[in-house]
């Protein structure tokens, strides 16, 4: 499950994005027809027709929507305003990234999250609402819900050993830069991971039949030991309440090495497609929200929030972010009108 494994922070994003531009951007010279500046425009048809998405040279070409006067859509490859052919999902697809900050990194001892998943989700969607992706002690890690997930009964020193087991439904804690199974704790109705196709990573998951409803994600500072290689490490435990059926499902636990443990000022949200090609028209209309963010037991501001969208994408999620409440919408179309670019590669829109 590829995932960013260095945040950009808001301060390190508006540094780059600014950097692009005078990259980008000169004062010189007009940009080179065969080489584009990148553009993201709505275009009004003579036909009536509308299209919102990529342009160069003043065409729609790139990726973008086509909506005619019946409301009938085509989502995918367009080439000097011709439509190519409809966009196809290539997994992993982050839809949209939140980024946030706390004023300072803190001292932890539980990390939780509420998240309300406001539609049913189909079960053959292969959908990762990631409600956490930070770092403990300067160690990457994510966590969150799949809807489809699985693992091995146990690791061994680096090697995972028995069958693989599809778990469907359930929660997923992961972190970075570590091989090893004595650096995790699996529950007995769970599975894990270790593995080295995405970078060294060590993973926990549990079943969790999550569907539409309300549930609380929270990390807990265990104070166990565990001395890997000389190192005094602590294990962080996951666990998932859900507020409909009143049950706590513990997801397993991993160690970070310190004997404090320190949450990263820098945090983040993802929703994510994984492992099925499909096309895009197949992608459910869904909303969540995120909120009652906690360390600690004590509400945390959300200090300057962002979205970030891939431009060489459809814009196909939309991020808002109100009284300490984020609310995300996937499998519709969305039209930016205040965003800017980031190395040509992704959409950044402010939150607030």
């Amino acid at each position: 499950m590829k995932v960013f494994l260095e945040l950009p922070g808001y301060r390190h994003v508006v540094n780059a994005i600014f950097a692009g531009f005078l990259c980008c951007n000169t004062w010189s010279q007009a940009p080179s027809k065969y080489e584009p500046a990148p553009e993201y425009k709505k275009i009004v048809n003579n036909d009536g027709s509308t299209y919102l998405g990529q342009i160069e040279n003043g065409l729609a070409s790139g990726l973008g929507t086509l909506t005619d006067m019946n409301g009938d859509q085509k989502i995918g490859y367009f080439q000097d305003g011709i439509f190519l052919g409809e966009y196809i999902v290539n997994p992993c697809w982050h839809l949209v990234d939140i980024y946030y900050e706390f004023e300072d990194s803190l001292l932890m001892e539980s990390f939780s999250i509420d998240i309300n998943i406001q539609d049913d989700v189909p079960e053959d969607t292969y959908l990762y609402l990631s409600t956490q992706s930070s770092k403990i002690n300067q160690v990457s890690f994510y966590n969150g819900i799949q809807t489809h997930c699985g693992g091995y009964r146990g690791v061994t020193g680096e090697n995972n050993f028995g069958n693989f087991v599809d778990l469907g439904r359930a929660s997923i804690f992961s972190r970075w830069s570590e091989r090893l199974g004595t650096a995790m704790k699996i529950q007995k109705s769970g599975v894990g991971e270790s593995g080295g196709y995405e970078g060294d990573f060590i993973s926990v998951r549990n079943a969790q039949p999550w569907k539409k409803g309300k549930y609380t994600i929270t990390l807990r500072n265990t104070h166990e030991k565990v001395t890997i290689d000389g190192v005094v490490h602590t294990f962080v435990a996951m666990q998932v309440f859900s507020h409909t059926k009143n049950t706590l499902i513990q997801t397993g636990s991993l160690a970070f090495p310190g004997e404090q443990l320190f949450l990263d000022k820098n945090q983040g949200i993802f929703v994510e497609l994984y492992f099925k090609r499909l096309p895009v028209s197949k992608i459910p209309l869904l909303r969540f929200q995120f909120d009652q963010i906690k360390v600690n037991g004590e509400l945390e501001p959300c200090l300057f929030p962002i979205a970030a969208y891939p431009f060489n994408a459809p814009q196909f999620a939309k991020a808002t972010f109100s009284d300490g409440k984020f609310d995300v919408l996937i499998g519709k179309t969305v039209e930016r009108t205040s965003f800017r670019f980031y190395k040509s590669e992704l959409i950044i829109e402010d939150l607030e």
